[in-house]
């Protein structure tokens, strides 16, 4: 074997003593990490304590009587303060917006105090804040003790219920009566100068596609004056009774009785087309349709031809039609 004739080396101790760039990376998330949970459990410990805290909290109402209108609100705020621990101090900011408060009348008993002035007692306030953080009602602290307002009385009125729909149907499939409404009326409360000009109520736009079975639905009315109307109920159910139609027809004589001058039409029978559910197809007959000239007004010398018009026809057909529609005439000395 050949020795390799290279100079011996020594190793450079300085370059093993210079960190490298991957280590200064290391060490600065080690501090930022340690930092990190530092300060997280510095939080733990702030938010285990107790803390007195005050909210000036702003009144606004829900839900108000029907028969009633809120026209002022006397105590518009009030101040809360209560002792609670960090922990949940946090939470009800997080979840709650203690600047405004919205009330609902239905879970109060509402008292008169005199005329159109009305109050409620704060103490639910407090039942309901000490439930929600956890902690004695003797901690909460509300500057008053009832909140004021003043209710109108309103006027009422029974109104007739209209549904809009707009519905469309499979192919073939219709109504088969006119929709059902429940309640048909329902009683609105408003000035009397605005209930003297509703004639209806309608129900808010009820869309629907592909319809081919029967259909209940729940719909909320329409409220076009929602700062001066309450309505009771403010729903009703809409009820759709849907079948398959087939067209069909059936021929039938024209009715010339009636005409004061003894005539004859050409042609003498005519078709009468209509729509009819499947299932009252098979109660159709000739003898419940009549036809006939339409005559009145009209100077029968000098006219050459008649218009037909139905006249008679089964309640549960639609989109009738004749044909032929008018049709020549001869009259018989």
């Amino acid at each position: 074997m050949q020795k390799t004739n290279k100079p011996y080396q020594r190793p450079d101790h300085r370059r093993l003593l210079i960190p490298t760039r991957n280590m200064k990376r290391s060490d600065n998330f080690i501090f930022l990490l340690c930092i990190v949970i530092a300060a997280f459990f510095w939080l733990l410990i702030k938010l285990a304590d107790t803390y007195d805290v005050t909210y000036n909290v702003k009144v606004a109402y829900k839900n108000i009587p029907v028969e009633k209108r809120l026209t002022k609100i006397i105590d518009t705020s009030f101040i809360i303060g209560f002792t609670a621990r960090g922990f949940d101090i946090l939470k009800l900011n997080v979840t709650e917006n203690l600047k405004k408060q919205t009330l609902d009348l239905k879970e109060f008993q509402i008292n008169n105090m005199k005329n159109d002035e009305y109050y409620i007692n704060t103490g639910l306030i407090i039942q309901e804040m000490a439930n929600y953080m956890n902690i004695n009602e003797t901690d909460i602290y509300i500057s008053k003790n009832s909140l004021q307002f003043v209710l109108n009385d309103l006027h009422v009125k029974e109104i007739v219920v209209k549904g809009r729909l707009q519905i469309a149907f499979k192919d073939q499939f219709d109504l088969y009566e006119s929709e059902i409404i429940s309640p048909k009326t329902v009683s609105v409360f408003g000035p009397l100068s605005v209930l003297d000009t509703m004639e209806y109520v309608y129900t808010e736009m009820l869309k629907l596609s592909m319809v081919h079975e029967d259909k209940s639905i729940d719909v909320q009315l329409y409220n076009p004056l929602p700062d001066l109307l309450n309505f009771e109920p403010k729903e009703v159910n809409v009820q759709l009774r849907v079948e398959r139609f087939t067209e069909s027809f059936v021929e039938t004589a024209i009715d010339v009785s009636a005409v004061q001058e003894n005539i004859r039409t050409f042609p003498a029978n005519v078709s009468v087309y209509f729509k009819v559910a499947q299932k009252d197809f098979s109660n159709i007959q000739a003898n419940q349709f009549k036809v006939v000239p339409e005559t009145d007004l009209l100077d029968l010398n000098l006219a050459k031809r008649l218009h037909l018009r139905l006249v008679q026809k089964p309640d549960f057909i639609r989109d009738e039609w004749i044909a032929p529609a008018d049709v020549e005439f001869l009259i018989i000395k």
